[in-house]
């Protein structure tokens, strides 16, 4: 785990950043809940639209259209839009708005447009309302991941006004869902001297906020070895795939569990398979998460060790681990934004509950390495990321989320 700063360095951190200091759960501003009360209908109206532009990730013609909806939307805001070429051959802009205003405070909004869904799932899952038990859900291929996100910053921006921020900037990039391999670096680059960033992934119910993710990293290995007969002369070859399960048997435990370091072998290819060939070449595939730098060195280190040595003679084995989205923690200052978002959702008699550690990566570790505060879960609460038809939002809690996004923005800007 990234070690938390010491006491004195956190509270001159604080004194330095007075807009971040939390304040005491209070009473709610009456004409802001009001009209995102107002706006809820408006929003939801937007998750359609959005929806039914498909945009999984590298569907070029989707972001295509995807970036020309939200390029209107945002200028109609009063923004100015630049449309920046993802980098790496991905497909799509990048949409970066800005706003400026009369505040104090420089806030950076990001979220990203793109869907685990190729084309063809809205036909199968197409967008739709339904009341359930537990109130009015909203359906549709990534309708929480991450259109709701998108959804909530268009509709919270209706809400503010230039006094409540010195700028404003907006991301909303194309290739999250894929590790950002072509936005990460403008994701850094733009969130420098931000006062803080706010990020608009989903949450869920009960609606929570993440104070660390997993940083992320594919383990590939090759092993090559020796074809031979597998009936007549099964001795004279070397067996990549015999030598793959004893490299599986001796890194499994590598896995520390929930909430440390999780490793886990995902894929396994055999080119030229023949049943009764013994086979020469295998190729592994395991996902990495971790908390720190730390626990990444020391897993490298470690691997390097258990692999070092084939088990059995004359077989050769190459290892390969690619880092991708870094490991996020919040920071002291962190911690405080997370601290006001809980207490302006308890003025509306809602809570806020901490996630120490999620599993997953997102975008947040890049808008960190930049050395400013983020916080994490501004979107819509949902389920079902990433499952086809079952994925949905919470209609009912479209009003205290607005609320809470532009109130965020207002306390940080002014």
């Amino acid at each position: 785990m990234i070690k938390p700063a010491p006491l004195f360095a956190a509270l001159a951190l604080l004194v330095a950043l007075p807009a971040l200091a939390a304040p005491m759960a209070g009473k709610p501003d009456k004409a802001l809940l009001a009209a995102a009360t107002a706006e809820a209908p408006a929003l939801t109206a937007t998750l359609e639209r959005l929806v039914n532009i498909e945009t999984g990730t590298g569907d070029a013609e989707g972001m295509a259209a995807m970036a020309t909806l939200l390029e209107t939307e945002l200028k109609a805001s009063g923004a100015s839009v630049e449309r920046v070429p993802a980098t790496n051959g991905v497909a799509g802009d990048i949409i970066v708005a800005r706003l400026s205003g009369r505040g104090k405070g420089r806030l950076m909004l990001l979220a990203h447009m793109d869907t685990v869904y190729q084309r063809g799932a809205l036909a199968r899952a197409p967008f739709r309302i339904a009341d359930e038990a537990d109130g009015k859900r909203a359906y549709g291929p990534g309708i929480a991941d991450d259109k709701g996100g998108v959804a909530v910053i268009l509709h919270a921006l209706r809400l503010v006004r230039p006094r409540d921020y010195r700028s404003l900037t907006i991301v909303i990039n194309t290739d999250e869902e894929r590790g950002s391999t072509g936005s990460s670096a403008q994701i850094t680059e733009l969130a420098r001297g931000q006062d803080a960033v706010l990020s608009f992934e989903p949450t869920i119910m009960p609606e929570m906020l993440l104070r660390a993710t997993s940083g992320i990293a594919g383990v590939n290995i090759t092993i090559t070895g020796k074809a031979s007969h597998a009936g007549a002369a099964p001795e004279l070859g070397i067996n990549a795939l015999t030598e793959a399960a004893a490299i599986i048997a001796r890194t499994t435990d590598l896995d520390q569990g929930p909430g440390k370091l999780r490793f886990n072998w995902t894929m396994l290819e055999q080119p030229r398979a023949v049943r009764n060939i013994v086979p020469e070449k295998v190729i592994l595939g395991g996902d990495l998460r971790y908390t720190s730098a730390a626990d990444f060195e020391a897993f490298k280190a470690e691997f390097a060790r258990r692999t070092a040595t084939p088990s059995i003679a004359g077989a050769q084995v190459t290892v390969s681990i690619e880092p991708g989205r870094p490991a996020f923690s919040a920071t002291p200052a962190g911690d405080a934004l997370i601290a006001r978002a809980k207490a302006i959702y308890a003025s509306l008699g809602h809570t806020l509950t901490v996630v120490p550690l999620s599993g997953g990566g997102t975008d947040a570790g890049y808008a960190a390495l930049a050395g400013v505060p983020v916080i994490e879960a501004m979107g819509l609460p949902g389920f079902g990321y990433h499952s086809g038809a079952a994925e949905y939002v919470h209609l009912d809690a479209v009003p205290r989320r607005l609320y809470l996004a532009a109130e965020m923005i207002r306390q940080l800007g002014r």
